[in-house]
């Protein structure tokens, strides 16, 4: 028995796809304890968009910390927030003339969606949403309920209600009569809803989870 099925909890996923030990990682690389070499396509879940300890990755993150710069502030104001606010407005909302604000929720993808689910209720004061089917969005209640693996809301222990399923293609109010719809329809359209009421979490904000 191995350390790990010793002591670490059964609810864990990837490591039973890939059971494995791995010791380094470089760029687009890895290296299990015995040597033998991947090419990691997972790429931790879409996380690691510039690969594993990026040369100028490291030695900006080295710096940062010799430097003592700031690790942990929850949503407190800091230099470096500020650095990253001056930086993003410049190179990527006001060349294309966006007047947005940044939320800087937590680190996983799977609260951004939360976030988003939260925004729309709030503003539209409707509670169903819609969710394409075979989409994952995290495994927090709220992202596991538009999730559509049936096997991961088996593990939710409550009932995950208020999302209205259909086939990506499809309006919501088409789902109903069996009309498929193009998708630039149902987001031109807003997705107006059905008799209960839906409302939509921006295709922005969603897309920043991915």
């Amino acid at each position: 028995m191995t350390i790990f099925e010793r002591y670490e909890s059964n609810v864990r996923g990837y490591s039973r796809v890939w059971p494995v030990v791995f010791d380094k990682a470089l760029n687009a690389k890895q290296w299990d304890v015995d040597g033998n070499e991947y090419i990691d396509f997972f790429s931790g879940a879409g996380v690691l968009n510039f690969g594993h300890n990026n040369p100028k990755i490291r030695q900006a993150i080295i710096g940062y910390l010799e430097a003592e710069g700031v690790t942990h502030s929850l949503d407190m104001h800091s230099r470096s927030k500020e650095q990253f606010i001056e930086r993003f407005v410049e190179t990527i909302l006001k060349p294309r003339k966006m007047d947005y604000k940044l939320q800087f929720t937590g680190p996983t993808g799977t609260n951004v969606v939360e976030a988003a689910l939260k925004l729309a209720r709030k503003i539209t004061g409707r509670r169903d949403v819609v969710a394409f089917t075979d989409g994952f969005h995290g495994m927090t209640l709220g992202a596991l309920a538009c999730t559509g693996n049936q096997k991961f809301h088996q593990a939710a222990g409550v009932d995950l209600n208020n999302v209205i399923r259909v086939p990506i293609g499809t309006s919501i109010a088409a789902a109903s009569a069996g009309v498929c719809i193009p998708v630039k329809w149902v987001w031109q359209s807003h997705m107006p809803g059905i008799s209960t009421g839906t409302c939509k979490s921006s295709p922005v904000i969603e897309g920043a989870s991915a």
